[in-house]
């Protein structure tokens, strides 16, 4: 039975079909697609060291990526709505920070693979047995790397760089998780927010009279700018750190396919607050 194209389309079935071929993969000029040369490195390394263009197993991280990012949008749609027509916002935002840590640790578990077998004084991956359901600890990985510095110091300076905002989102994370902490929105000219626990153990600062107040912080500054700092991370510190830490251990590496792309819901939104041209 011949397949026949919407009411709503004006091509022939054909050549929608046709269309629906060639346009496999996300393509440079399609402003909702992002360049991510962190996997098209993993790659070169796979391909050139071990024969297999997936050798590093990096579809968990880009699963969580795309949620990441579609967090990022729930955010950063409704900002500039009125307090009546964002009655999430609170949700939303912990709801990036929890997401945020799982991304960390998918970049964690991605980097451990470069690593020999079983490297001592580190523990492995947790989770279930299929590896795409595996994550392995930023914070292990980070301490590790900053004890092994002499050995791998590419690695060792990318995640020392990153710690203070990792460290920023690993706490906030663990406050909301363990903690019962929740993001209370303040209205301001844009929205401010600050983490609040039951224990009272929020983030304050001393005033001029000698008391306390809280930290407040731009629900845009936070949200965007803690997606920016991933970015550089993960496709300019690590892509670096991957090279480098290949050439010293003589591990070949070979440039194929195209360059890697990832799309998803508020990659548009993300490329045109931060002025990223691919």
């Amino acid at each position: 039975m011949p397949i026949q194209a919407g009411k709503e389309s004006q091509l022939p079935a054909t050549m929608l079909i046709f269309k629906a071929d060639i346009i496999v993969m996300p393509q440079p000029d399609d402003p909702h697609s992002l360049y991510v040369p962190l996997f098209e490195s993993l790659d070169a390394v796979g391909f050139g060291e071990h024969e297999n263009l997936h050798h590093f197993n990096t579809g968990t991280l880009f699963w969580s990526l795309t949620r990441l990012f579609g967090c990022y949008e729930r955010v950063m749609s409704v900002i500039d709505l009125t307090r009546d027509e964002r009655p999430f916002l609170d949700a939303d935002l912990e709801y990036f920070i929890i997401r945020f840590r799982i991304v960390l640790n998918d970049i964690a578990y991605v980097i451990w693979q470069l690593l020999p077998n079983n490297p001592r004084g580190l523990k492995g991956p947790s989770g279930g047995t299929h590896p795409r359901n595996r994550e392995m600890s930023v914070v292990s990985l980070t301490d590790y790397l900053n004890r092994n510095a002499s050995t791998y110091p590419e690695l060792s300076s990318a995640f020392l760089n990153a710690t203070p905002w990792m460290t920023r989102l690993r706490n906030d994370r663990d406050n909301v998780i363990h903690y019962k902490f929740k993001a209370v929105i303040f209205e301001g000219d844009s929205p401010l927010f600050a983490l609040i626990g039951a224990a009272g153990t929020e983030r304050t600062e001393p005033t001029p009279n000698g008391g306390q107040r809280l930290v407040l912080q731009s629900v845009t500054e936070f949200v965007n700018g803690q997606m920016l700092a991933l970015h550089l991370f993960m496709h300019d510190s690590l892509v670096s750190a991957i090279k480098a830490h290949a050439t010293r251990f003589e591990i070949k590496s070979v440039q194929v396919g195209w360059g890697a792309r990832i799309t998803c819901r508020g990659i548009n939104r993300f490329r045109q607050k931060n002025t990223l041209v691919k």
